[in-house]
């Protein structure tokens, strides 16, 4: 009982240590592509830890099976280099034992994965929605600064003089809008006392301006003609709409995306549930390639398992593309992935090395007997 207590232990914080870093390194990464968003304009400063919280949930679905992975390949790969493996098995602690301590392991390790990939990502990308959605109707987010020219869409240039009043409510004053094509197409040029930025229920962004006065210059650059408005009202940009059907997507439920007709949501909810499978192949796969020979070194199999990961997850990747482009059918769909894996790596890796050589041996002697014969 203590054997196992002892392997527990030592996978489990080698484990926990592996997730903290991964997850630094990563969220600093994504850190770094919102401010430099945030930089130009395109993503409101007050927004940036936020997003980078709610996409925690989405790293850790491809993260936690790896760190476990890497957990025990460190830790059983430093128990058999430092000769700790032959003392257990002289007592009697044989691989079997250890693969019984790695998969309870795993199992709690794939509730924790479900419980991410099944409630958290879903909530986090609602959350997320929600807020960019917030970010672009609240005055508190607008995109734009006093004594700054900012670039809207591809058609206006806008200087604000003058931002006021508090964080739930700001106000522009004395706003000057240029067309972009001013000096090839005419143009014209907008000054307003006040306005704002709102985006409609089609993801439409509109200028609003109040009491101002518009130049209109024409083609030849000869004539202009000044209009006087009360309010004016133009498009800035307008968001694509297939960027709107996959945040849609991220922000249903697994129970929801399994019920949809669409094949892409039913994938999504496949690709969810392929991870919990992930937990269990990958961690079958860790312990056959950790235990080595002391005179090997314990990074011995280290490159050969991570090929073994990398090559998993792009065979979940390909059969991802292959459903949404009809090349696969939706059944057994992304499950075919871990099953194919357990036939071809996981049985061939743990089968007791004396069958596999008296297998070898059956197939050299069958085929020197048809030599002979032929």
């Amino acid at each position: 009982m203590i054997f196992y207590k002892y392997l527990f232990k030592e996978i489990a914080k080698t484990q926990v240590v592996i997730l903290i870093i991964l997850l630094t390194i990563f969220i600093c990464q994504s850190l770094i592509r919102l401010i430099s968003r945030a930089a130009v304009g395109s993503l409101p400063v007050e927004l940036v830890s936020s997003l980078a919280l709610y996409a925690i949930p989405e790293i850790a679905l491809i993260m936690i099976p790896l760190t476990l992975f890497l957990a025990i390949l460190l830790t059983l790969g430093r128990i058999c280099s430092d000769s700790e493996m032959v003392v257990l098995r002289s007592v009697g602690f044989s691989p079997v034992n250890v693969m019984a301590v790695t998969l309870v392991l795993a199992t709690i390790t794939a509730f924790i994965t479900g419980w991410n990939s099944v409630h958290l990502i879903p909530q986090a990308a609602q959350a997320r929605e929600e807020l960019q959605q917030d970010a672009q109707n609240n005055p508190q987010f607008l995109p734009i600064e006093s004594g700054r020219f900012v670039t809207l869409g591809d058609r206006f240039t806008v200087y604000i003089d003058e931002v006021g009043g508090d964080e739930d409510e700001k106000t522009v004053e004395r706003i000057y809008v240029m067309d972009a094509p001013f000096a090839s197409d005419g143009g014209a040029i907008t000054l307003a006392k006040r306005g704002y930025l709102q985006t409609d229920a089609e993801n439409v962004r509109w200028l609003y301006l109040f009491d101002g006065k518009r130049y209109e210059a024409s083609s030849n650059a000869e004539n202009y003609r000044r209009v006087n408005f009360t309010e004016f009202k133009a498009p800035v940009t307008r968001g694509p709409v297939a960027a709107q059907e996959d945040s849609s997507k991220d922000t249903l439920s697994t129970a929801q995306l399994m019920q949809s007709e669409r094949i892409d949501y039913q994938v999504e909810a496949q690709w969810r549930i392929s991870s919990i499978f992930a937990v269990f192949v990958l961690s079958m796969v860790a312990v056959p390639l950790s235990m080595v020979n002391p005179r090997q070194g314990r990074f011995a199999k280290l490159m050969p398992a991570l090929l073994i990961y990398a090559a998993y997850y792009m065979f979940l990747l390909s059969a991802r593309n292959l459903i949404n482009h009809h090349q696969l059918p939706l059944y057994p769909g992304l499950y075919l992935v871990p099953v194919f894996f357990t036939l071809c790596v996981v049985v061939p890796l743990n089968l007791p090395r004396y069958y596999l050589q008296n297998l070898f041996k059956r197939q050299d002697n069958s085929t020197r007997t048809r030599k002979k014969q032929a």
